[in-house]
């Protein structure tokens, strides 16, 4: 055939005898490599890309440090900033923002499941229902924070 390329490089076409030439070569080098070719190549080229990782089952188990005190002097600022930060906030405040925070993931989460059940699925009566659920959760969140301002202000006013 025409459009196939010869098998050996200035041959006129015809197919080589296998015994010849560069097979033994190959052979040869198979036989040379002492056992180190018995893993095949994917596995050679994952084993020089990939470092080797323990899984936790060291010799030295102790080597392996705490991280229960900060290091420097930074961390242990940043630490202690936090929670004079986090004992200050009103306790009012910190619930609202963490219903308000709630409220929002909740919405979002469900608006998606329900635009995923419908895209996918086609069940528009579930898909729907998640989302109108998703809706009234994100408003809820929008009145949770309107009636906490308006609650602040109120108090801060009078």
């Amino acid at each position: 055939m025409p459009s196939e390329p010869p098998t050996e490089p200035g041959s006129n076409g015809e197919p080589t005898d296998p015994s010849i030439g560069e097979p033994e070569e190959v052979a040869d080098d198979a036989t040379e490599s002492d056992g180190e070719d018995d893993r095949s190549y994917e596995q050679q080229v994952v084993d020089e890309l990939v470092p080797d990782i323990s899984v936790g089952d060291d010799a030295n188990p102790d080597s392996h440090q705490v991280d229960a005190e900060p290091d420097n002097d930074a961390e242990a600022d940043a630490e202690d900033e936090l929670s004079d930060a986090l004992e200050e906030i009103d306790d009012d405040l910190l619930n609202a923002f963490i219903k308000i925070v709630v409220s929002i993931k909740a919405g979002i989460l469900l608006i998606s499941i329900g635009l995923l059940v419908i895209g996918f699925r086609e069940m528009l009566a579930l898909g729907g229902g998640l989302i109108a659920v998703g809706c009234l959760a994100l408003g809820r969140a929008a009145h949770r924070y309107w009636d906490h301002k308006q609650t602040r202000q109120q108090r801060d006013d009078g």
